[in-house]
């Protein structure tokens, strides 16, 4: 069931129009919601296919009735984003590369829009948090000031490849980052009482996974949020990172912007 309060803060949606909503047109419009969520998989494929095939005609038509959605679902941004493409194609002159590379950006920003949509159905409001304290520990990767303060964030992943990724892309950024390859390495770090502000847990890891780890850490009386790192955006990844006491969950590949949003949105 989704509230019209938690869907306010989801960025790409146009809080304002959703807000001026009667109780009657927001029902409709949550039923609306589900049918975004339930069509974009197969739309995903098909958009796919059309665009490996190089068949334009067929990609132009999936891509309008995607945006008709995302129009009515006040997915303005990403709708416009689409309107531009369809006019690239009806242009007769496409870039396959170009497309192809079009069309794999725009599937991972509405996969991650289908998510936090997902996500806020699924959990209350959240509490207000205290203030972050600063962290004194030394790092394996610095994105900050080392021990200047700045929020703390724990990521885990198997591949040392993504930890160097996600350095970068919040190099500069008012946090602290620190890294480590196991789930084992994450109970070990937080059984040592240091302060951490925010937990970046990839799912899919040998050994413990991101899901027992989080039910773990939540059992352990961790309160920071904790946002998942995935390559599948389906129905039942989302039901049990919520059930395990996840606060989000974003896509690889991850884009510096959408990151930095989910950090600022939660800490």
């Amino acid at each position: 069931m989704f509230i019209k309060e938690n869907l306010l803060p989801v960025p790409g949606l146009n809080a304002g129009k959703i807000s001026a909503m009667s109780d009657g047109q927001f029902t409709n419009y949550s039923k609306t919601l589900n049918t975004f969520i339930d069509s974009f998989p197969g739309k995903a494929d098909k958009m796919r296919t059309a665009s490996d095939n190089q068949d334009y005609k067929e990609l132009e038509k999936t891509l309008s009735e995607f945006c008709n959605l995302l129009e009515i679902i006040f997915a303005s941004g990403l709708a416009q984003d689409a309107k531009r493409q369809i006019h690239a194609l009806q242009k007769g002159n496409a870039d396959p590369d170009a497309v192809e590379a079009f069309i794999e950006k725009f599937i991972l920003n509405v996969s991650s829009l289908s998510i936090d949509i997902q996500m806020s159905a699924r959990k209350s409001a959240p509490a207000p948090r205290k203030p972050a304290e600063s962290s004194q520990v030394k790092q394996i990767f610095s994105a900050g000031s080392a021990g200047g303060g700045n929020p703390f964030i724990l990521a885990v992943d198997n591949a040392v490849m993504f930890l160097n990724t996600l350095q970068k892309l919040l190099q500069g950024a008012p946090y602290d980052l620190h890294c480590v390859t196991s789930a084992n390495e994450v109970l070990d770090f937080v059984g040592k009482g240091t302060r951490v502000d925010l937990f970046l847990i990839d799912i899919e890891m040998p050994g413990m996974d991101g899901y027992e780890l989080a039910r773990r850490l939540r059992g352990s009386g961790q309160k920071a949020p904790i946002v998942f790192v995935t390559a599948n955006a389906a129905r039942e990844y989302i039901d049990k990172a919520v059930g395990v006491g996840a606060d989000g969950l974003l896509m690889k590949p991850l884009r510096g912007n959408q990151l930095l949003e989910k950090i600022k949105q939660l800490i």
